[in-house]
């Protein structure tokens, strides 16, 4: 891309932000206008901010759209709000608490259709530690384990929709992962003083991790399981959990749709090879998983998290 754009990139700031997202579209293809038709796509968190940018791109192109959400309410104007502006939009709306995985395994139940896509996007930011029914800390649940438990419950759904043509999952992670290793004790039950924001990067590096394992365990039947970090966008969520962050940098944030914009274009993209390998995108660009001084992901740390996420998709619910 240049010399200067190599530079901008390696700044973060002007690479995260919004010209950062107008320099690297000019070398988007206009594959994003095919039709998707015969696709049927289920997305978490679909009521606001990059999920709900990302359930409007996808039903604009033909897709059918699920659109899971915990609250009814918020995801029914949601799902009016796409169909007004495309009427002949197909949506459905379906209930979900991503962190309560009782709530999960009671969605996973009701999907006997083929799907082409699942989009991980339910994310939120807490000041304080929370712990869920199944002993574990809440944002860790809503990011980690709560996918997990879904994305293994829809597997033969998903395979049932790569037979068919194609299907992928896709992590709505972040760059702030960049600053974070893994350690699954910390994960799982944090210890010492509760830091939401360094907690919310630890999860989301997990989320990168556990999308690389779910690929092994998937491709074999035909679904591709990949990350993407959006950015620095501006939603309502980053709003209320960061606050300064947004007062300062409002000016350069990137809108909602363009933060969403790699997420469509995974969903979409046709061509194989991009399930080669499970990799994590940005700017439909694959990422490096690491920037400057290399943060611990150690093999055993992966084999504790993976140990742990099963044995919790196996208890009873």
């Amino acid at each position: 891309m240049g010399f200067w754009n190599t530079l901008l990139d390696r700044s973060v700031v002007f690479s995260f932000d919004r010209t950062g997202y107008r320099r690297h579209a000019q070398q988007f293809s206009t594959e994003e206008s095919e039709r998707l038709d015969d696709r049927t796509i289920l997305i978490t968190g679909a009521n606001s901010g990059i999920g709900f940018a990302a359930a409007e791109q996808l039903a604009r192109r033909g897709a059918t759209v699920v659109l899971a959400c915990r609250s009814l309410e918020r995801g029914g104007a949601a799902l009016e709000t796409v169909r007004k502006r495309y009427p002949e939009s197909r949506l459905q709306l379906v209930q979900v608490d991503m962190a309560d995985l009782s709530s999960v395994a009671k969605l996973a139940e009701t999907i006997d259709f083929p799907l082409h896509g699942l989009v991980h996007n339910a994310g939120n930011m807490l000041d304080s530690r929370e712990i869920t029914a199944e002993g574990i800390e809440y944002i860790t649940s809503l990011h980690v384990a709560g996918p997990y438990t879904l994305s293994l419950r829809l597997k033969a759904q998903l395979e049932a929709g790569a037979r068919e043509c194609c299907s992928r999952i896709v992590f709505v992670a972040s760059g702030g992962m960049y600053s974070q290793g893994l350690d699954s004790t910390e994960l799982f039950l944090p210890t010492g003083r509760y830091d939401g924001m360094r907690h919310y990067a630890h999860t989301k590096r997990a989320q990168v991790v556990l999308a690389g394992v779910l690929h092994r365990m998937f491709e074999k039947g035909g679904v591709g399981v990949h990350s993407m970090h959006p950015g620095w966008v501006d939603t309502p969520a980053i709003r209320r959990a960061m606050p300064k962050f947004t007062a300062v940098t409002r000016r350069i944030l990137r809108s909602p749709d363009e933060g969403a914009d790699t997420i469509s274009w995974l969903i979409g993209h046709r061509d194989s090879e991009v399930d080669s390998e499970s990799s994590f995108w940005f700017d439909r660009e694959r990422a490096p998983l690491f920037l400057g001084r290399k943060v611990p992901v150690p093999p055993q740390e992966v084999e504790k998290m993976m140990r742990r996420l099963a044995e919790m998709h196996a208890a009873p619910r």
